[in-house]
């Protein structure tokens, strides 16, 4: 049923596209409080598809910034050693799954944008220093900046945006990847309004939509909307959503994946990989996302 439909689409959306099939962004997060529960769902098999079928990236998100523009572990869930994220490595590895560096400003004491301004800002070169050589050193594929202020933080912008483009030159001469998370709309930091500037020198822009952004949604919640403001870089753009529920914005996921399937541009940004919600631990919906990264025809074959 909801395979079939939403296969057929991602079918005809392939046949009608013009030149090389674009290999879509999607992504997922192993967030540090759910190490355990993420691994068992990347390898977890649904009717022989599974996480590793139908993703393109993994983000670690396991460091914090430090206010002088270093990088620190997240130790408050546990002590996250070098062999845990070597595991991930070889996974991505053995998979064709790029692995994400994550640095995010969360704390005990929530968002901290000083935190974040601190490092990206007052101490700009050493951060993205430290960024890119961790990375090198761990063996990473590349970085996503997860750095998220509450307010208006429009004052910084610009400095943001030129932290962005110093460590993107840096990345891409090591001949790694960045990504960045982004809210929906005019509100917080970054923000959509920030993306004419921002999606030249990214991979990718995650939007931090989930469930308050839909298919059909009115106004600025809307898929639609949110392509258009992208512009020509729509193709960088991934769509946020909420893996922790199979309904939103008044639609259930297949209608989701159905407007993200018929819009090839657009990737797919899931929160997070521990697949809370059943339905997406399925063989239907793993069918469907994985039609997004445009792996082999089998599947496909198979669904019949």
């Amino acid at each position: 049923m909801m395979s079939l439909l939403i296969i057929a689409t991602l079918a005809a959306a392939g046949a009608n596209a013009e030149g090389p099939s674009h290999r879509r962004h999607v992504m997922t997060w192993v967030p540090p409080y759910a190490i355990d529960a993420c691994k068992k769902q990347l390898n977890q098999s649904f009717d022989g598809i599974g996480m590793k079928d139908s993703i393109t990236s993994i983000g670690l998100q396991f460091w914090n910034p430090t206010a002088k523009g270093g990088l620190k572990r997240v130790t408050r869930f546990g002590a996250i050693n070098d062999s845990v994220i070597a595991g991930f490595r070889r996974w991505g590895n053995t998979h064709g799954i790029k692995v994400m560096l994550c640095v995010y400003n969360a704390t005990e004491s929530g968002w901290d944008w000083k935190l974040a301004q601190s490092a990206f800002d007052k101490n700009r070169s050493t951060f993205a220093a430290s960024l890119v050589n961790k990375t090198v050193r761990l063996g990473l594929d590349g970085v996503d900046i997860d750095l998220e202020g509450h307010g208006n933080r429009n004052d910084e912008k610009a400095s943001f945006v030129q932290f962005m483009k110093d460590l993107s030159n840096q990345l891409r001469a090591k001949k790694k990847v960045l990504t960045v998370n982004s809210f929906a709309y005019k509100w917080h930091a970054p923000n959509q309004t920030w993306w004419p500037d921002l999606l030249p020198h990214v991979d990718a822009l995650h939007v931090m939509g989930y469930k308050e952004t839909g298919a059909g949604a009115r106004d600025w919640r809307a898929y639609d909307f949110i392509k258009r403001a992208a512009g020509e870089h729509a193709s960088k753009i991934a769509i946020g959503v909420p893996s922790h529920t199979d309904h939103w914005q008044e639609k259930n996921l297949s209608k989701h994946l159905q407007w993200i399937a018929s819009d090839p541009p657009v990737g797919l940004a899931i929160w997070d990989a521990q697949l809370k919600h059943k339905t997406w631990r399925t063989k239907s919906t793993r069918q469907a996302i994985a039609k997004l990264k445009n792996i082999s025809k089998k599947i496909l074959k198979e669904s019949k």
